[in-house]
């Protein structure tokens, strides 16, 4: 009895945690948080003195979420191509920061500027009705 009670426990865990994944990534809110965890992870590195793993973490935030979950090509069609290039700018100067060493306030200023872009726009893009399958390959 407590094995099956033990097994339904971790099945109705399970199925919450993938109801939870499936939900964040329905909307661009959680896309801009996915991203965010990325930027706070490259500041915790730069001031743990972590250059290299700081450096990593800028290029994920930017290619393995920004642009591979299609939030760039989102706000380009919803925003604009000067705004979006503006905010791509922002994950330029971070990544420039870290490379040359600035001082920590600085990396902490651009990674803070990001955080507030990505949680602005991924607000817009979620008012706007932006779905996330238009930006999906192969449709």
């Amino acid at each position: 009895m407590v094995g099956k009670m033990n097994k339904a426990i971790l099945l109705i865990v399970w199925l919450g945690l993938l109801s939870t994944s499936f939900a964040d990534s329905t909307n661009w809110h959680s896309v801009a948080e996915d991203v965010i965890k990325h930027i706070d992870e490259v500041e915790v590195a730069y001031l743990k003195n972590r250059p290299i793993e700081a450096k990593k973490a800028v290029v994920s935030a930017y290619f393995g979420v920004f642009e591979d979950r299609k939030m760039e090509a989102a706000m380009r069609t919803e925003l604009g191509a000067k705004h979006t290039y503006q905010v791509e700018r922002l994950f330029g100067d971070l990544r420039k920061a870290v490379q040359k060493s600035q001082a920590s306030a600085e990396v902490s200023g651009i990674a803070e500027s990001i955080r507030i872009a990505m949680r602005r726009d991924g607000a817009a893009l979620d008012k706007a009705g932006i779905p996330m399958a238009v930006f999906q390959v192969n449709q």
